[in-house]
Order: C-alpha cells, then sequence, then structure tokens
C-alpha cells in the first residue's frame, strides 16, 4: 500500500479498522503472560503502523516504554491528543519524531527504520500491521521487523477469511502465512482463535462467509 493510500484515509476519516477501546484480548493475553513471566514489566515494546491505537495508551499504563511507527502524522497528533501527552517534535529521516515521556512515535515510512534508530526492543507488538499489506508486502515486512528487532519477542494479531470474497485492507493472514514468514527466527504459539464473523456486521456486508481472528506469541529461537 503507498503513503498516498492511507494518507487520505485519515484525511478522509476512514479509519474503521481503529478501535474504539483497548483491545480485549490484548488485555487478557498479556496479563497472561505476564502472570507466565513470558513479559516482565517496564520493558520496552514496538508498535508498528500504530494509528492512534489506545493499546498503546494499555501499555503505557503497564509501566511500559513504547516506540511505535506511523504513516500519518494526523493519527499521531491524535494519538498524542488523547494520551494528553505534549510531545517534543524532531527531524527524522525523511519524516518526524514525536516523544513524550515513555513515548516516541516516527512519522515515516516504516522500511526506513533499522535497529539502530529503533533502540533496544523487547517485544513487539502486531495488531493491525501485517494485515494491513498486500501480499507482495507482507514477506519484506516480517523480513525487515526480524531485522530491526533482533532479540524482541512478538504478540501478532491477524484475520483470516476467504480472500477473493473481499479486496483488503484488512488481508486476509492465514495461520500457515504466519509460520512462512517467522519460522526462521521465531517458535510461534496459537494463543487464541475465534470465529468473529457475527461481530463484525461491516464485514458481513462486504460478503464474508467467515472472519477467523487469531492471536500468536511468537518466542526467538
Amino acid at each position: 500500500m503507498e503513503t498516498k493510500f492511507w494518507e487520505e484515509r485519515w484525511h478522509k476519516n476512514e479509519i474503521g479498522f481503529h478501535l474504539p477501546q483497548v483491545h480485549s484480548w490484548l488485555k487478557s493475553q498479556w496479563a497472561s503472560l505476564l502472570e507466565q513471566g513470558k513479559v516482565s514489566p517496564q520493558r520496552r515494546v514496538f508498535v508498528p503502523l500504530c494509528g492512534k491505537t489506545l493499546d498503546i495508551g494499555y501499555f503505557l499504563e503497564l509501566g511500559h516504554r513504547v516506540v511505535a511507527c506511523e504513516l500519518s502524522e494526523k493519527a499521531v497528533q491524535q494519538l498524542f491528543a488523547q494520551l494528553d501527552l505534549e510531545p517534543k517534535i524532531s527531524a527524522w529521516g525523511k519524516g518526524l519524531c514525536y516523544e513524550a515521556d515513555n513515548l516516541c512515535v516516527y512519522v515515516g515510512d516504516f522500511f526506513a527504520l533499522n535497529a539502530k534508530t529503533l533502540g533496544q526492543v523487547d517485544y513487539i507488538y502486531d495488531r493491525a500491521a501485517l494485515i494491513a499489506l498486500p501480499e507482495p508486502m507482507r514477506h519484506e515486512y516480517a523480513a525487515k521487523l526480524m531485522d530491526s528487532c533482533p532479540q524482541a519477542k512478538m504478540l501478532l494479531i491477524t484475520l483470516d477469511y476467504p480472500q477473493a470474497q473481499m479486496s483488503g485492507p484488512p488481508f486476509a493472514v492465514s495461520e500457515q502465512e504466519v509460520l512462512a514468514h517467522y519460522q526462521a527466527g521465531f517458535n510461534t504459539t496459537t494463543l487464541k482463535q475465534k470465529e468473529i464473523l457475527e461481530y463484525e456486521p461491516r464485514f458481513k456486508q462486504r460478503g464474508l462467509t467467515s472472519l477467523i481472528e487469531s492471536i500468536f506469541w511468537l518466542e526467538r529461537i
């Protein structure tokens, strides 16, 4: 997807992908991972293609530090406003960097990031990044993510459906595709899968007959 596509979506407020609350699976699964000792408090979380997700506020409330990236400056401005944070803005590459307290958001192209720019990343949280990209870009995205965050574990949420029934985004990403992208660097555990079409009438209206949401926990090999 080109930068212009997402900028137009934000300009027109066509952001059906934005959830008006923290993702319920994030809260339940992250709490479980904390309890099991698989994640630790006050560590640094990377949220790629973050939009203005309320999930970032959840991580901050838990005491985590968050680094994120987003193409749309409008989305980032709205993110900081809803968090009631006054950002310090500086130049970064061909974009900008918004910083305040424990939050740093790079406004610009995800593919321009690297491990040096991101710094230490302990965990990756991908709710709407992989599924936002068409198939030709997803392999490149996954490879870039592993290269930029060489030590990080990841919590990944995907949607899967018959791709021929609807043009994305969001795009259909199967469990098999997740394994294909990440098996070289991660051991993958499926934490939960659920048929959610009955709760998503907008997708049913677009012709879907099935919509499966999955959440995965990926640990470095």
